[in-house]
């Protein structure tokens, strides 16, 4: 299965791209699966004008990325929490993508803060959007709170007990996804 982080933040010194890196290191330890990181840092896409089938002149790296989000299987956002939400660039860059490239798939949400409270407004927002994109978004949320303490800036992890917060996230958006990608392949097969 591939999985596709949408690291969600774009400013300098980001401190959510460093839980984005650990989910990255955590899945592919942990599990048989491909992870990727999307880095909406890396593409840098101006304010929405048009979705990506109709604009007449799309962004540069805007159709990597749209085919980097097809070919995913499910998906994790990752996002600091702005002023009780998530970060404009992850709604911007999802916004893009009107044609349905996360629909009837596995979408865990994943909140950042320097504060204690991991950014639990911002979550509670993803997962709106995950039900607005058509995507199956998983009970359970990751919230990190204090990710400085947490976290150092190439994704290891410090504070050893926060490991089973991870754990716990990732076997439900794991259980939910293989058993989603494994429905998705037996409706292949039957069409095929």
């Amino acid at each position: 299965m591939q999985i596709a982080i949408l690291s969600g933040s774009t400013r300098p010194n980001r401190q959510s791209h460093r839980v984005t890196l650990a989910l990255k290191q955590w899945i592919e330890t942990h599990t048989n699966h491909n992870a990727e990181v999307l880095d909406l840092a890396e593409y840098q896409f101006p304010a929405l004008e048009e979705v990506l089938g109709r604009h007449p002149n799309p962004p540069e790296g805007l159709a990597d990325f749209a085919r980097r989000v097809r070919e995913a299987d499910a998906y994790l956002f990752v996002s600091p929490e702005y002023n009780g939400s998530y970060t404009a660039a992850l709604k911007n860059a999802v916004d893009y993508l009107k044609d349905r490239e996360f629909a009837r798939k596995v979408i865990g949400v994943v909140s950042v803060s320097t504060g204690a409270l991991g950014g639990i407004r911002a979550a509670l927002a993803m997962q709106q959007l995950v039900l607005g994109i058509a995507g199956y978004a998983i009970p359970q949320m990751l919230t990190v709170g204090q990710v400085q303490q947490r976290f150092d800036e190439h994704g290891n992890l410090l504070d050893v007990a926060f490991e089973k917060n991870i754990q716990q996230f990732m076997d439900g958006f794991l259980w939910l996804s293989e058993a989603v990608f494994e429905k998705r392949l037996s409706e292949m097969a039957v069409v095929g």
